[in-house]
């Protein structure tokens, strides 16, 4: 077996639900090894669309036979509205098996680090 990918997704607004601008940048915090394949940690950056929308395939942390188990990838965004300030926040998330789709929302933790 080797890694399946699931596309996360997910649309950014400003609080007058214009479109967002700006990027995400996934991060694998260490390398995963599988059936003889090994992915190495390096940035994977996706930019925001006109809609403030993101679609970007990413490899699953969460596919058996993983190694190691413990590998997630860190999610850094750098947003910015029309009607606010620019907004930075950095999270940790577990890519579910494919394929398919997920949002980004739905993998967020609900406070962000330091918060």
């Amino acid at each position: 077996m080797s890694f399946s990918s699931t596309t996360v997704t997910h649309t950014f607004e400003g609080a007058d639900g214009s479109a967002a601008s700006g990027s995400v940048t996934f991060t694998l915090t260490e390398r995963m090894t599988q059936s003889g394949i090994t992915i190495l940690p390096a940035e994977i950056t996706a930019t925001l669309d006109a809609s403030g929308h993101i679609s970007q395939p990413l490899a699953s942390n969460q596919d058996p036979g993983t190694i190691p188990q413990s590998a997630q990838w860190r999610v850094d965004w750098r947003i910015s509205s029309v009607s606010g300030s620019p907004v930075t926040e950095t999270f940790f998330i577990t890519v579910p098996p494919g394929p398919g789709t997920v949002d980004l929302g739905s993998l967020l933790p609900q406070q962000p680090i330091g918060g």
